[in-house]
């Protein structure tokens, strides 16, 4: 029993030891606050990500339906190879529009400086 307890400490020890700066260089998924944004940015960023997340929860449930339906068809007795390419570029375009549209309101809205920051995280908000 003496044996586990002192396990179980060494173990709370090695998963609670941080490396300082491995804690300051953490970055979480969708969060722009190492963009230094003012005020002002930082309300119309809510809105053009509250619209991204939106449209991303659309398109999750789009791409649910077209991978059925590309799975009825894979299923079927004959593979209708242009049937697969509607569907593929239609999940393929639907992605395409939504980043674009994502991106190109970010554009607008932050200066030279924090483009540049945006674009070490920007494949975060790629859509696969």
């Amino acid at each position: 029993m003496k044996w586990l307890i002192v396990l179980l400490f060494l173990n709370s020890i090695l998963f609670a030891e941080h490396d300082e700066h491995e804690y300051q260089e953490h970055h979480l998924p969708l969060d722009m606050s190492y963009l230094k944004l003012s005020e002002n940015q930082y309300e119309k960023l809510v809105k053009i990500v509250k619209r991204f997340q939106y449209d991303r929860k659309e398109f999750n449930e789009e791409e649910k339906e077209i991978r059925e339906k590309i799975s009825k068809l894979f299923m079927s007795d004959t593979f209708n190879r242009d049937e697969f390419v509607r569907l593929s570029k239609k999940l393929s375009s639907l992605s395409i529009e939504i980043q674009t549209d994502f991106f190109e309101k970010i554009h607008t809205l932050l200066t030279n400086d924090q483009k540049k920051n945006f674009i070490e995280y920007m494949q975060e908000w790629e859509i696969e």
